[in-house]
């Protein structure tokens, strides 16, 4: 599965991300640092990637209809975790769900719980 990491999320995770045999890109590792969420969706959706992101706006489906996301992973978790905490929670959520069910979806993974809605 290839995914694109948004600046919010470490760049640790990127790694950790590729230990379990995923692709992983970060938008620090290209010329996209500071570039507008549209921009960052949209390179996304290109690579075929699904996105990661705490930023709530990429969820907003006025902002971000149907077709502008590859697919699209909010992370709701607390701002205190670290990215060791948020990959062991990316790490159990993956053990529930089949990765590539992401794509064409907008899913939401909180704590304990998941919501996820097919685009």
């Amino acid at each position: 599965m290839k995914f694109f990491l948004d600046e919010n999320i470490p760049l640790s995770i990127a790694s950790l991300l590729s230990s379990l045999g995923h692709s992983a890109g970060h938008v620090r590792n290209t010329n996209l640092v500071g570039a507008s969420d549209s921009t960052i969706a949209r390179y996304a959706k290109e690579q075929k990637a699904v996105l990661i992101t705490k930023d709530l706006d990429f969820g907003n489906l006025i902002l971000y209809p149907k077709g502008l996301h590859y697919g699209l992973l909010i992370i709701r978790l607390p701002f205190s975790f670290s990215a060791f905490q948020i990959f062991e929670h990316l790490s159990d959520f993956f053990k529930i769900i089949e990765p590539s069910s992401l794509v064409g979806s907008l899913t939401i993974l909180e704590l304990g719980r998941y919501r996820m809605r097919k685009l």
